[in-house]
């Protein structure tokens, strides 16, 4: 048995994990913005980032839960999602400096977590297919 046959029986475990790890920045990054903007000032802002919290955290987790798989399509949309993290550093809510660079800060970190993953299973998917095609 070759190691690309290997990934037919075994699942993607690396990949689920650096997903969730983006999760928990993810989270913690919203926590962290909620408790250092003025709520009063925001208002409908706070609601936003709250459904778009919400919103990823749902998608990150299917994510999660179909890379384990080797799902292409899946593995294309973490892709998707991390990019999106990262330009979400362009429109950070007003505050003061230190905030907005901490926030940017950990928003880009979650962002790269979540392309890398979605990079190592687009490369895992690969190996993947072509264990398929070789077993047949």
């Amino acid at each position: 048995m070759s190691k690309n046959e290997r990934l037919l029986y075994q699942a993607n475990n690396f990949s689920p994990a650096l997903a969730f790890f983006f999760l928990f920045i993810n989270t913690w990054q919203v926590i962290f913005t909620l408790n250092m903007i003025d709520v009063s000032a925001e208002g409908i802002r706070v609601m936003e980032i709250i459904l778009l919290n919400i919103l990823l955290s749902f998608l990150v987790f299917i994510v999660a839960s179909e890379v384990k798989r080797y799902s292409l399509i899946w593995s294309w949309a973490g892709l998707g999602i991390g990019v999106f993290q990262c330009l979400r550093a362009l429109f950070i809510p007003a505050g003061t400096r230190w905030i907005r660079i901490n926030i940017a800060v950990s928003l880009e970190f979650s962002g790269f977590i979540l392309i890398f993953a979605s990079i190592w299973s687009l490369a895992k998917c690969a190996k993947y297919r072509q264990a398929e095609r070789e077993s047949q």
